[in-house]
């Protein structure tokens, strides 16, 4: 059983109305949760997250650089509402560090990039690796979604916002685009400045081009020439200043191992290309409704995914987010295999040195769901979470951080690394 297209159509357009990158949302109503006990953070090691905490306070306290965070996962993080109220929350706290990575292509009714604007023509085919269907090993950058079209006609806009507090002004960006043998032009206006950027090269390799502006409002421009084929991976926009910035990753119906079926040398390129201080994989939801599946071939597939992952980027905190609590559709209780699936990611938690967060507890245990129904905070489907839900996981597990941020400095009065890559012990 898996989570159907139905749901995933539900939450998106429940999320439509209140995402515009334009306006403000709605309110919504809620009620209070019940008490909930903290759900805290898995690092048997105790050092999972060094990576991430050093940067925190090196952007901080020394005012230097950029804390740059990863996130990938599934719908529930697609709309860019939890990821989105992270980067706001930490911007509050170390500044702002710009959007960081975008795929710049409304291909589904609420994919979008909060605190930027983002407008596409609606020509542009989206390739994906499908969870349904043939499989097969496709270059797809590193958030598995890549956007392809030759008419002229097609276009799309990334443009800072004027209403909301972030995301009014940036000075670095860049264009990243697929080549192939007979990859076409994209036409590119910056500001009102007209440049062409060639795509031909290596099949499906990353063709990276970096501009630096003056800080401030910017209105970014791509199109096909009508000389042939383009593909787009994403674009980046991030400021000079310290701060953060955290690439939202999600695409929805995501599990772990649909990332083995991206070209790992495009992927590991790209990664390795943002520096991460935190990578996050927020994926099960889809999981524990995944019951013919066999919990070993699980933890295989998470073990291929890691170690992917830790080749890419050896040096960075790597957290693991459960599960959220999922009803069944006919008996209305958490779906039984989901504690499996959080014993298997705590299993490769620990083997690839890596935290994890269990994401059920944190809405309460078996069960959560209906709490959080019953205050308001989901889109009725028993499965995703509304906009206050999302922001509402955001701070819990913001909180969680926060606690492990203070056990590091109280144990030695700073965050010691460990030497050495990272990687299956």
């Amino acid at each position: 059983m898996t989570v159907s297209r139905r749901h995933h159509v539900l939450l998106l357009m429940t999320l439509l109305t209140a995402v515009s990158a334009h306006a403000q949302p709605p309110p919504i109503t809620t009620v209070p949760l019940p008490d909930i006990q903290p759900a805290a953070i898995f690092d048997p090691s105790g050092h999972a997250l060094d990576g991430f905490n050093q940067a925190w306070q090196r952007v901080q306290v020394r005012k230097k650089g950029l804390l740059h965070v990863l996130f990938w996962g599934a719908s529930h993080t697609a709309a860019d509402i939890w990821t989105g109220e992270l980067r706001r929350r930490w911007s509050a706290e170390l500044g702002e560090g710009g959007h960081g990575f975008v795929f710049p292509f409304k291909w589904t009714p609420g994919s979008r990039a909060q605190d930027l604007v983002v407008e596409a023509s609606k020509g542009w085919q989206v390739t994906r690796d499908r969870v349904d269907g043939e499989r097969k090993v496709q270059a797809l950058g590193m958030m598995g979604l890549l956007a392809t079209s030759g008419d002229p006609n097609d276009f799309t806009v990334i443009r800072t916002t004027t209403e909301n507090s972030l995301g009014r002004e940036f000075d670095k960006l860049e264009i990243w685009l697929q080549a192939q043998p007979a990859g076409g032009t994209v036409h590119t206006e910056i500001d009102g400045k007209l440049l062409d950027l060639p795509t031909r090269g290596a099949a499906g390799s990353a063709l990276v081009h970096t501009f630096t502006l003056a800080m401030g409002p910017h209105d970014i421009k791509l199109a096909p020439l009508g000389d042939g084929a383009v593909a787009i991976y994403g674009v980046v926009v991030e400021r000079s200043t310290p701060g953060v910035v955290i690439d939202q990753l999600g695409i929805p119906g995501m599990r772990a191992d649909v990332m083995l079926h991206w070209r790992e040398d495009v992927f590991r390129g790209l990664v390795a290309r943002r520096k991460p201080d935190l990578v996050v994989l927020a994926y099960g939801t889809n999981d524990v409704g995944d019951e013919n599946e066999p919990i070993d071939s699980y933890l295989q597939n998470w073990r291929k995914v890691l170690t992917q992952l830790r080749t890419a980027a050896p040096d960075a905190g790597c957290l693991l987010i459960g599960p959220t609590d999922r009803l069944g559709k006919d008996d209305k209780r958490t779906m039984p295999r989901t504690p499996a699936v959080i014993a298997a990611q705590r299993k490769v938690a620990v083997e690839f040195h890596c935290a994890h967060w269990d994401a059920q507890a944190a809405m309460g245990g078996p069960g959560g769901m209906t709490l959080w129904t019953q205050a308001g905070l989901t889109a009725r489907d028993d499965v995703h979470l509304n906009r206050a839900g999302y922001e509402k996981m955001a701070l819990l597990m913001d909180a969680e951080l926060a606690k492990v941020r203070l056990q590091g400095t109280a144990a030695g009065g700073h965050l010691t690394q460990r030497n050495g890559t990272r990687g299956h012990r």
